[in-house]
């Protein structure tokens, strides 16, 4: 048993380490779409998280786990302060100064070939980041979501959700909550970029562009912003399915485009909304069972 583990894990510890980075980065973007920001600055967050913790062990000689934090600590503090101005704005508004914030720093990471390497990227960066790195992060990020989702400020981000203007009113100070969550975004973003940039030997600016904040952000939104479990589940099963179509580039595109459409269509809530009609009759089973011997005890 052990050795069909082993032989597991040596033969898919690739799909593995990136179905749980990009879980991290889907917890990353489930604390900022709870407030309702759906926000394009993963991109950026994680090209500083990235850049930070190489430049951090390849130029300044630290260890591999502050200079993961430095990146995450980086990205935290550009949150800050892009958080201030862009947290005013709404809708498409919102999105439109994320995504700025994106190409800003991509931008930055090409043409500051001293730290970045310039478009050719950096190369022979140690791999430093290993299986248990990636799934302790997403249990202390999953146990974080949680406890918050069960305290007074959790409460107090699903009174926003449903209406900012109305939690405002009840004394709630919606643009600090909201605030409090895009740092913590950007946080387990950057930490996000950190270990990407030691799993992956190389980064280059074009891997933190548009497109990674798109794809980041259709993992909570495919598994369900409402259910702690979605972002892992649309993360994963949006990681597998292009690698399980790799035979046909156009038909994983195909694919992937029509999971979306039929997703945002048809399931709203994501794809975890399908187990909660079962779970409410299993409870209303439980409960008419309750009833039945309560009377019969009686």
């Amino acid at each position: 048993m052990s050795a069909w583990i082993s032989q597991f894990f040596a033969s898919y510890s690739n799909i593995i380490d990136l179905c749980l980075l990009n879980s991290l980065i889907a917890y990353g973007l489930f604390l900022a779409l709870s407030a309702n920001m759906f926000s394009l600055a993963t991109g950026g967050f994680m090209a500083l998280g990235a850049y930070c913790s190489v430049y951090c062990t390849m130029e300044l000689g630290f260890p591999f786990a502050p200079a993961v934090f430095a990146g995450a600590l980086l990205a935290a503090v550009s949150a800050a302060a892009i958080g201030a101005p862009v947290l005013r704005l709404r809708g498409d508004y919102f999105m439109l100064a994320t995504f700025a914030f994106t190409e800003v720093t991509r931008v930055v990471a090409l043409n500051w070939d001293s730290v970045t390497g310039g478009a050719v990227g950096i190369f022979s960066i140690p791999r430093y980041t290993e299986t248990w790195h990636l799934a302790l992060a997403v249990a202390v990020v999953i146990y974080i979501a949680h406890t918050l989702r069960r305290s007074y400020f959790g409460r107090a981000i699903a009174a926003i959700k449903q209406d900012d203007v109305v939690a405002q009113s009840m004394g709630v100070n919606v643009f600090a909550h909201r605030l409090s969550l895009f740092i913590a975004s950007g946080f387990i973003c950057g930490a996000a970029g950190a270990l990407a940039a030691h799993l992956n030997y190389f980064i280059g600016p074009g891997d933190f562009g548009l497109v990674r904040s798109v794809d980041a952000l259709t993992y909570p939104i495919l598994g369900g912003v409402n259910a702690l479990a979605g972002p892992l589940v649309g993360a994963t099963f949006t990681t597998l399915l292009p690698e399980a179509l790799r035979f046909s580039n156009q038909l994983r595109e195909i694919l992937m485009g029509a999971l979306v459409v039929a997703i945002v269509l048809y399931l709203p809530g994501g794809a975890m909304s399908i187990l909660r009609p079962r779970c409410r009759g299993a409870r209303a089973r439980e409960t008419k069972l309750a009833a039945v011997i309560e009377r019969a005890q009686s």
